[in-house]
């Protein structure tokens, strides 16, 4: 399987795990960098402020630090999780290039 192939294949899998990657290796200091827009645009409370620092608290299992962060912080692991899970399932099981969350005969899209 050439890198282009590769690439198509597990696409959605990648995308998914890298998150988890970026989540899980995140610098959590209160001075670090943020990626969030509205705290950029000097704007100090948004209502996701605080979902990836929670991510990043559950993926080391620090449930107590994840809640305090952002109370969706545990449900978004775990979809994301069942996401790349699920897309590298679908992958292997179909042996397809689609998207695992690809609907068949569906045109609605």
């Amino acid at each position: 399987m050439n890198v282009k192939t590769f690439l198509k294949k597990y696409s959605e899998a990648l995308i998914w795990g890298g998150a988890l990657a970026a989540l899980f290796f995140m610098n959590v200091d209160p001075n670090a960098i943020s990626l969030c827009p509205l705290k950029a645009l000097g704007i100090p409370w948004c209502p996701g402020c605080g979902i990836g620092h929670s991510i990043h608290y559950t993926l080391h299992l620090n449930f107590t630090a994840a809640w305090r962060a952002h109370f969706l912080g545990i449900p978004a692991t775990l979809v994301l999780l069942y996401q790349t899970i699920k897309s590298l399932h679908f992958t292997n099981k179909n042996y397809n290039n689609g998207s695992a969350t690809h609907i068949a005969h569906y045109s609605g899209y």
